[in-house]
């Protein structure tokens, strides 16, 4: 949920940081994309074939399943919660707040449209329709790219850079409201630790094809 350290500062000057609190990932309304839901098979466990091949009703004390499980949870929970702090300050939604970050913080702030694929939290498909999004209200806009014509730059507009800056702050507000609540500073630093250790992309598998 969180982006990793090795991205940019998007716009410090602005007060707007790119730290490990500051991205969530998320859909505009505040669905997720392409996730099972907390009430799901995978989550849960149910059903579930076993090493012999039987069924069983659930995976309770497999702690790996109930990580998971949390993670999902607490996704499917917080991310409609910040949304819609976003939603009621009259601020972009987090897709278009995603999508701007990463154009403030790359060079010339735009980015190849299969870049910003790559570094978004977003599917290739959804960054194309959130460009466009963002486009119609003037926050970003497409360019041509003279060394490839079947490729085209996403660049970031000055009003897309006001957009972001004012968004920050609610958004900052959102996540603190939201986890420290729950969470005492030490914790948020231990989860924030436990994350960036499952985002490292170098250490994700494959995904594996269960049945053959």
């Amino acid at each position: 949920m969180t982006k990793g350290p090795a991205s940019s500062s998007p716009a410090q000057a602005d007060g707007v940081t790119n730290g490990p609190a500051n991205k969530v990932p998320a859909e505009a309304g505040g669905a997720t994309e392409g996730a099972a839901t907390a009430d799901g098979p995978v989550s849960r466990g149910a059903d579930a074939a076993t090493e012999d091949g039987s069924v069983s009703g659930g995976a309770a004390g497999d702690p790996a399943v109930d990580a998971w499980r949390g993670l999902l949870v607490a996704h499917s929970r917080l991310v409609p919660a910040v949304e819609a702090d976003l939603r009621a300050a009259g601020q972009v939604p987090l897709s278009w707040y995603d999508v701007l970050l990463e154009l403030n913080a790359a060079p010339d702030r735009r980015l190849r449209m299969s870049e910003l694929g790559q570094r978004t939290v977003l599917s290739r498909t959804r960054v194309s329709r959130v460009v466009d999004e963002l486009a119609a209200a003037g926050l970003a806009e497409r360019q041509p790219d003279q060394a490839d014509g079947r490729s085209s730059f996403a660049a970031l507009t000055p009003a897309g850079r006001e957009a972001l800056r004012r968004a920050w702050p609610v958004y900052r507000h959102a996540i603190h409201r939201q986890l420290t609540a729950r969470l005492t500073p030490q914790q948020c630093r231990d989860l924030a630790t436990l994350l960036g250790q499952l985002i490292t992309a170098d250490d994700l598998d494959p995904p594996v094809t269960i049945g053959g």
